[in-house]
């Protein structure tokens, strides 16, 4: 009987060496079967059974490829003002920017505060974490925090050292001086990964199989730990999640054999990531917004003299699940083909 989602429970399928077909027919869009075990007939819906084929060139028809992207092509990354909000259509858009791109830019959102979590509540519940739903990165303020110092912040995604780090994350300048440095810098970490892969494959491989450990120790309030893979791959071996925050990397505890290896991996993809050929740096005006996969997208800022003027972005983020679900749901709403494709699981492995 149905449950109260309206789904069928069924119980779990026979073992398939026991099933024995004994007849078949096909009646415009539906096979029926009579199975040899006890004479059971089943009908079953011919789209449907083709929406579920398992060879390999259906399942890559159901998996949208990544748009890479460098320092030289980024104007391909698509931009949207905050007006596009009022369109449901338009919100498909920019989710699947985000899903293809990694990443989507809005101008001219307004400048009052905390109106980074009414964008993302357009994708999700805004996630709450150790530093609250909305966070601010401004100068002056918290200074044990990398980001509201004026030095320069590599590439890189936020919170490795969560077993499940923040999903897709938004960044809306409110203030910033446009001529003193603080360029935000953002790479492509799926791009990274493929060069990486061609460039060094040993390096590739181990970042793939071996767990890095991760760790934020501020206590007595914190000691934040995770031991998951800088890059992961889906089953069919592509890249489908990167995990990399430099700094949060403390001594590892591997076995002998692998201590080296690791180090020398992890220090050929930074040399990457902090290549001139992958970083885009662009400064945000007041206004900007970058809605982006925080693990896939790494981002960063070049340095910049903190009292030559005043710098406020305020972050927040969306569960990865709930984002998923909107965007599929939109795509439902408007019958696109994003609504049964499968998306990226990102860098839980």
């Amino acid at each position: 009987m149905p449950n109260d989602t309206q789904v069928k429970i069924d119980l779990l399928p026979d073992d398939p060496e026991s099933l024995v077909v004994e007849s078949f027919e096909i009646k415009n869009d539906t096979l029926e079967i009579r199975w040899s075990d006890g004479q059971v007939e089943t009908t079953h819906n011919l789209p449907t059974l083709l929406g579920s084929a398992y060879d390999s060139a259906t399942r890559r028809q159901r998996k949208p490829t990544p748009v890479l992207w460098h320092a030289g092509n980024t104007g391909e990354i698509p931009v949207y003002l905050f007006s596009d909000l009022n369109n449901l259509e338009t919100i498909l858009q920019i989710a699947l920017s985000v899903r293809d791109f990694g990443i989507a830019r809005l101008k001219g959102v307004p400048l009052a505060p905390g109106t980074v979590a009414t964008v993302a509540k357009y994708f999700g519940s805004v996630h709450l974490n150790n530093y609250g739903r909305v966070f601010d990165v401004r100068t002056g303020a918290n200074l044990t925090l990398g980001s509201n110092t004026g030095k320069y912040l590599g590439p890189h995604t936020d919170e490795s050292y969560r077993h499940c780090a923040p999903g897709i994350t938004l960044f809306h300048c409110l203030a910033a001086s446009l001529d003193d440095g603080g360029e935000t810098i953002l790479v492509d970490g799926f791009k990274a990964a493929e060069v990486l892969k061609e460039s060094d494959p040993a390096s590739f491989d181990i970042l793939c199989r071996v767990p890095v450990f991760f760790q934020r120790r501020a206590l007595p309030e914190e000691d934040m730990q995770s031991h998951r893979r800088i890059i992961a791959l889906d089953i069919d071996g592509d890249v489908e999640g990167i995990r990399f925050t430099d700094r949060t990397i403390p001594p590892q505890n591997l076995p002998e054999e692998l201590m080296e290896p690791i180090y020398k991996a992890i220090k050929a993809f930074w040399n990457i990531v902090n290549s001139e050929e992958l970083k885009f740096a662009c400064l945000m005006a007041p206004g900007d917004l970058h809605l982006f996969d925080n693990q896939r997208v790494l981002h960063g800022r070049t340095a910049f003299d903190p009292t030559a003027g005043v710098r406020h972005l305020q972050q927040c983020s969306v569960n990865r699940d709930e984002f998923h679900n909107t965007l599929r749901t939109l795509a439902a709403q408007f019958n696109h083909p994003a609504q049964s494709m499968i998306m990226t699981g990102g860098a839980l492995g």
